[in-house]
């Protein structure tokens, strides 16, 4: 109980009530490195960097400039120890290069205790204990920090990160605050053996790449997604691998399927053959645009899909559905199990048909528009792009884009771009 007390509220009181506190204490200090740093070292002052935080998000870390920007005749920034100045040494080995990471902590990206963080390109290296470190929000002092800083290994400080996930308590993060004291004084671990700072986290899972050629992957790895995977399965297709932004997920399986990583890995990975396995058709678009490969469409065995169907690249069909001839499914367009499309539908691209729903002839869905389960179409109805059609919804007359329908018959009750993911 007091642990999910401290971490649901008393850890973020105690965290930005003390860094305000110190901010004014610091103030004339940091105005002093601030006027010292852009004499010796120039513009810009402050270091900005994207980091990752609480659940894997992104923000933007602040922190006093040590380096200058010195590059090669090509252009190339030279190693951190070329343009590691004496000055930005001295700011490193007493910490005083963190101090304006006390306006994250005001701001709630950071705390005052938790695992350092990292770079985003580390996200799909972690394996699924690593990622662990996420749990909580990262720290201008950790576990790792007070335990050796910079001279542990990689796997030595993600051990005592999970750790501290695993223990967190105000009395662990007194202590922490209190050792991190001590080692600010000692100025000790402040660099790796052979390296200015710390070498670049590569990753603990060497695991041989699959070959992308012989099966498809899955881009996601959600409820959405075990359907995908069970009607590829279904199929006699061969799922390689899942991939997910949820550092949570990775290192498991699902339905027999490792989920290896993020998104940003299946493209660095060179996944070939892809469907996206999320309901949702926003974020199913996004995905779309950011990759370039062959989009595999899915079709259950025991769909029923006329021969003169058109059936976009990305698609899904699953179980039960009935597509009757000449209609036209647009890309990456879901219809879902026991859905029934008549003759001459067309569903426009990244559309969405909801489980049981029931289109009649010459109906028309527009881009991104979802059908919900149950939903009903009379013939030749047009619904206009981005709008959204309840569960048991009952369409008599034409919908305009952009709108939320309910009822039976069918009455516009919301504009549908309040409800848009963000």
């Amino acid at each position: 109980m007091l642990r999910s007390c401290y971490l649901g509220f008393g850890k973020s009181l105690f965290d930005r009530s003390l860094a305000l506190l110190m901010m004014i204490l610091a103030m004339p200090l940091l105005v002093l490195l601030a006027v010292v740093i852009r004499w010796r070292l120039g513009t810009p002052v402050l270091f900005r960097q994207k980091r990752i935080g609480l659940h894997g998000r992104e923000f933007t870390i602040l922190k006093f400039r040590t380096m200058k920007d010195a590059r090669d005749a090509e252009g190339n920034l030279l190693s951190d120890a070329e343009r590691l100045t004496a000055l930005g040494r001295f700011l490193r080995s007493t910490s005083l290069d963190e101090l304006p990471e006390l306006w994250n902590v005001l701001r709630g990206e950071m705390s005052l205790v938790g695992p350092r963080p990292l770079l985003p390109e580390y996200l799909p290296r972690y394996s699924a204990e690593q990622a662990r470190r996420h749990d909580v929000r990262p720290g201008l002092t950790g576990l790792a920090q007070v335990s050796g800083r910079n001279q542990l290994d990689w796997e030595s400080r993600f051990q005592l990160d999970v750790h501290y996930v695993e223990h967190v308590s105000p009395w662990l993060d007194l202590s922490i605050l209190a050792r991190t004291v001590l080692a600010v004084v000692s100025r000790s671990g402040v660099s790796a053996e052979g390296h200015a700072t710390m070498p670049p986290f590569l990753g603990s899972r060497q695991a041989q790449l699959p070959d992308f050629h012989s099966g498809v992957v899955v881009l996601g790895a959600g409820g959405h997604a075990k359907v995908v995977i069970a009607t590829l399965q279904a199929a006699g297709q061969t799922v390689l691998a899942a991939y997910d932004d949820d550092p949570r997920q990775w290192g498991k399986s699902l339905l027999g399927v490792p989920i290896r990583g993020s998104l940003a890995l299946a493209k660095s990975e060179g996944a070939r053959n892809a469907i996206i396995g999320i309901g949702d058709n926003e974020i199913r678009r996004r995905i779309s645009v950011r990759f370039d490969c062959n989009w595999v469409a899915a079709i259950h065995p025991s769909a029923v899909v006329h021969s003169t169907v058109e059936l976009g690249p990305g698609s899904l069909v699953c179980a039960g559905v009935v597509i009757q001839p000449d209609a036209q499914i647009g890309e990456h367009a879901i219809v879902n199990t026991s859905a029934t499309v008549d003759h001459d539908c067309v569903l426009e691209p990244y559309t969405s048909i909801g489980p049981g729903a029931h289109l009649a002839g010459n109906v028309s869905v527009g881009h991104g528009t979802a059908i919900g389960i149950g939903a009903c179409v009379i013939p030749g109805v047009a619904i206009g792009e981005e709008t959204i059609v309840g569960a048991g919804t009952v369409v008599i007359a034409d919908l305009p884009a952009n709108v939320v329908a309910v009822g039976s018959p069918a009455r516009i009750v919301r504009d549908s771009r309040t409800l848009q993911v963000a």
